[in-house]
């Protein structure tokens, strides 16, 4: 199984978005400096009849240059903090990579501008895989799209994190990404893997709505479900890996 991150594209759209934001910010200053000069060196005087429409640009242009300054801050600490990789997801791919053979691609951090971020995909014969991967502890219960979590003092509660709601959404992003790239045909599974076990981990599934896997059973919880029969040429297979990696 060929195992990729896409750290080469994801330092690409970083620097793109940072170069970016840096012009947006000079615009901001620019726009800000204008709007305080004209409070410094009044071209109006307070007794002309205009002067109300001058006061309310000179300080709109403060106010949107302040604007566009903040924005700016913000996306530049976005693409800053940007993730190069998810080592979760890593140690996944690296477990089970020496089960598939190489027409199998194993795409973790994916992070594509038009896709919302996804933990792992895993592209194949069998199509694709959507992968929800996490390392949490403790003690859970899935029915249908339900989650609830066990407490210190055996009650359970109703998780704020929804997986299955995460990884449906991550579906039908896929599926509509794919259908954009003339794809429209191509069989998109979901999984949530938790990549720890007992006695770290308990996780009970009833009618999950999205399979629910361990790392360490990885293929025979999909058995019945991706891994029932190859649906794509690996002509196909390549060039969707390549979408998701590019």
């Amino acid at each position: 199984m060929r195992h990729v991150v896409p750290s080469g594209a994801l330092t690409r759209r970083s620097r793109t978005v940072l170069y970016g934001s840096a012009v947006f910010m000079l615009v901001g200053l620019f726009v800000f400096v204008i709007g305080f000069l004209l409070h410094v060196v009044a071209l109006v005087v307070s007794s002309n009849p205009g002067f109300a429409q001058y006061d309310l640009v000179r300080k709109g242009l403060m106010v949107i240059g302040g604007l566009i300054i903040v924005i700016s801050v913000g996306v530049i600490a976005r693409a800053l903090s940007w993730k190069r990789d998810n080592l979760v997801a890593k140690t996944l791919g690296d477990t089970i990579a020496e089960f598939y053979d190489d027409r199998f691609v194993f795409i973790r951090n994916v992070s594509r501008s038009t896709l919302p971020y996804m933990d792992a995909v895993l592209v194949g014969p069998p199509g694709v895989l959507v992968l929800r991967v996490t390392d949490a502890r403790g003690i859970y219960f899935n029915e249908g799209r339900k989650w609830m979590r066990q407490k210190d003092k055996g009650d359970w509660h109703t998780m704020r994190w929804n997986p299955t709601e995460e990884a449906v959404s991550d579906i039908k992003a896929m599926r509509e990404w794919l259908k954009a790239r003339n794809l429209p045909d191509i069989p998109v599974f979901g999984g949530i893997v938790f990549t720890r076990e007992v006695p770290e981990l308990q996780v009970t599934a009833q009618n999950p709505v999205v399979p629910v896997l361990h790392t360490s059973e990885f293929s025979y919880s999909l058995q019945d479900n991706y891994f029932v029969k190859d649906r794509l040429e690996q002509q196909t297979v390549n060039r969707i890996a390549s979408l998701l990696y590019e």
